[in-house]
C-alpha cells in the first residue's frame, strides 16, 4: 500500500529533505543583507577541518583530508566550506535567521503552489536553538523542507530579491470556446534587496566558473550554481545521501532556475560530482528550447554580419 501511494506522490512538493549545502545560498544572502559579511574580505573565515560551535561539540568540514584555511565569503562558497558558514551563522544569530526563513516562506505549508499535500517543514523551535543547531542549519543540515521551497527561495535571489508565488500553469484554454485565461505572475514580497540579489548571483557564477560547481557549466551560457550533499536523517541511514545542484541561467537576466536532487546516493557521491553534470546536460537542451541565445550564437551572428558587410 505504501508503495502504491508513493507512486502518486509529488516528491518535489510532498517529500521533505535536508537541502545540505545549497542552503548556504540562503545563509550568504542573509549575511550580506544584514551587513554581517562582504564578498571578498580576505581571511574573513578560517577552516581547520573541525569547528567547535560549542565545547565538546565538534563538527567537521566535508573535506577532511585538508583544511580550506583562511577564506573570504566567495572562496568559502566556492569551496562549500562548512566551518566558514558555521562562523557566519553565529554572526547572524537565530532570531535574524528565522526572520528571513519566514520571509522566504520556508516555514509555510501553503506557498501558493495550488498543489495538494504540501508537507510541513521541520525546523528546531526558535527557543530551542543553541549554538550547535544554529551551526548545522547554516549549511543546510538538521532542517527539512521540500524541494519546491528550496527552489522558490533561490528563485527569489535570481529575481532581484522578490519572492514569487509558485505556479504550475501558464494559461488555461477552453477547448470549446477557445477562450484563454492567463495565470499572471504574483509577487509575494521583497525578501532581500536587488543589490544583495545581484551580488549573490555573481557569487553563484564564481562557484561554477572556478569553484566546486564547475561541472554545471554550459558552453555558450553564463551559469551560476551551488552544490549540495546532505546526510541521511537519523534513523533513516538506509535511505542514503541526497546529492543536489541548483543552477540559474543566464546569470545576467535569469530565465531558468533548476534544482536537481538525486536520492539514495552513496557516501562520497557529492552533488558537484553526480548532480551538476546532469544539470549541465539539461540546461544544454532547455536554454536553446527557450530561444535564449548563447554566446557562441551571438559570435556566429556577428561573424555573418561582418561577412555580409
Amino acid at each position: 500500500i505504501k508503495a502504491i501511494y508513493k507512486v502518486w506522490r509529488n516528491t518535489a512538493v510532498s517529500d521533505l529533505y535536508e537541502p545540505g549545502s545549497t542552503f548556504k545560498l540562503i545563509t550568504s544572502a542573509i549575511g550580506l543583507e544584514e551587513g554581517k559579511v562582504s564578498t571578498d574580505t580576505e581571511n574573513d573565515f578560517e577552516c581547520n577541518i573541525v569547528y567547535y560551535p560549542a565545547p565538546n561539540e565538534p563538527i567537521s568540514c566535508w573535506r577532511t583530508y585538508a583544511a580550506h584555511g583562511r577564506q573570504s565569503l566567495r572562496q568559502a562558497l566556492q569551496n562549500s566550506c562548512n566551518p566558514a558558514f558555521m562562523q557566519l551563522g553565529a554572526r547572524i544569530g537565530a532570531n535574524i535567521s528565522y526572520k528571513y526563513y519566514e520571509a522566504f516562506e520556508l516555514f509555510s505549508t501553503n506557498i501558493g503552489s495550488n498543489i495538494a499535500a504540501v508537507s510541513k517543514p521541520q525546523f528546531t523551535p526558535i527557543d530551542e536553538v543553541g549554538a550547535v543547531e544554529l551551526a548545522t542549519m547554516s549549511f543546510g543540515q538538521r532542517l527539512n523542507i521540500t524541494p519546491l521551497q528550496m527552489i522558490t527561495a533561490v528563485s527569489a535571489i535570481a529575481n532581484d530579491g522578490i519572492l514569487m508565488k509558485p505556479t504550475i500553469v501558464d494559461k488555461i484554454t477552453n477547448t470549446d470556446t477557445g477562450a484563454v485565461t492567463n495565470i499572471e505572475p504574483t509577487a509575494v514580497r521583497q525578501v532581500i534587496s536587488k543589490e544583495t540579489a545581484t551580488t549573490m548571483k555573481d557569487l553563484m557564477r564564481s562557484v561554477v566558473e572556478t569553484g566546486s560547481g564547475y561541472r554545471g557549466a554550459v558552453t555558450g551560457y553564463s551559469v551560476g550554481g551551488k552544490t549540495g550533499t546532505s546526510e541521511p536523517q537519523p534513523g533513516k541511514e538506509d535511505e542514503g545521501y541526497v546529492a543536489s545542484f541548483v543552477a540559474i541561467s543566464p546569470v545576467e537576466d535569469t530565465q531558468i532556475v533548476l534544482l536537481l536532487c538525486i536520492y539514495g546516493v552513496e557516501r562520497g557521491q557529492q552533488g558537484g560530482i553526480v548532480a551538476a553534470p546532469v544539470v549541465s546536460q539539461m540546461l544544454t537542451e532547455i536554454l536553446p528550447s527557450l530561444n535564449i541565445s548563447s554566446d557562441t550564437t551571438a559570435q556566429d551572428n556577428s561573424s555573418n554580419l561582418t561577412q555580409l558587410t
